[in-house]
């Protein structure tokens, strides 16, 4: 009976030895992120990494295997330092440039478009031409780390007057240390009014520049070129469904056939 037992009892034993004991963990992702720049991403009152970038990057990350991370730094340079040094693997919300390039590979497809907008106080008569260089004269605060797209960021002519954040920014063009800032209208009017003075600005018009919204992978990553194209086909397979059309709506952004997504 012994050894009718055993040869009954050996196939479950063995079977149960083929399962692995402990489910196998997913890698992790560790994602940089700035300072809070919503629509597009930040942290809420309980820390949780929200916005349409932030999301979208997570739903697609997720769909190739990964777990997300999310640290947040205090400013765009910081951001960049962690991306070129590796402790970082990834930003989710960054415009390719010559120097970033340097230091991360980028997607190609856009998961949306950030408008780089001017704002002056609401007395300035300050008016747009399309010519950079009527700007000249003029004191224009930015964003150190930021990219505010090729033409302007090449117009040396101008004086910028570069700040840690988008507070100090903000703070600057108050108190008249600029003439002009450079900013998405969405953040800086809602970071304004949380500040109780959105009425002390206003938004020029054009935009200077509409950026396309990639997601940057440190070169530091291990097979860093192979993230990336993974990366690439899942952001374009990902806009094709009805959760990314659900995260536009959720943070009000719209499709246009001609310019992409843009808020």
């Amino acid at each position: 009976m012994g050894s009718t037992f055993f040869k009954l009892i050996l196939p479950i034993v063995l079977g149960l030895w083929s399962f692995p004991l402990i489910a196998e963990e997913k890698p992790t992702i560790r994602v940089a992120m700035a300072e809070n720049f919503y629509p597009f991403y930040g942290m809420d009152a309980e820390g949780v990494a929200t916005g349409a970038s932030i999301e979208i990057a997570e739903a697609v990350l997720e769909r190739l295997g990964y777990d997300v991370r999310v640290t947040q730094y205090s400013d765009m340079r910081s951001v960049l330092e962690a991306l070129a040094s590796g402790r970082q693997d990834l930003v989710v919300n960054l415009t390719k440039t010559p120097e970033r390039s340097k230091i991360a590979l980028f997607t190609s497809t856009p998961h949306l478009h950030e408008t780089q907008d001017m704002i002056v106080r609401a007395d300035s008569r300050i008016t747009l031409s399309h010519r950079l260089l009527d700007l000249a004269r003029y004191r224009i605060g930015v964003v150190f780390g930021w990219t505010y797209g090729p033409e302007f960021d090449a117009a040396h002519f101008l004086h910028k007057e570069p700040v840690l954040d988008s507070t100090a920014q903000l703070k600057g063009l108050l108190a008249g240390r600029f003439d002009l800032a450079v900013n998405n209208r969405q953040f800086f009017m809602s970071r304004a009014e949380s500040l109780g003075i959105d009425n002390a600005f206003k938004v020029l018009e054009p935009a200077v520049y509409s950026l396309p919204v990639n997601i940057a992978v440190s070169r530091k990553f291990e097979r860093s070129s192979e993230l990336r194209d993974r990366l690439e086909q899942a952001v374009s397979d990902f806009i094709q469904t009805e959760d990314y059309t659900r995260i536009q709506k959720q943070y009000g952004f719209k499709v246009s056939p001609l310019t992409g997504v843009r808020p």
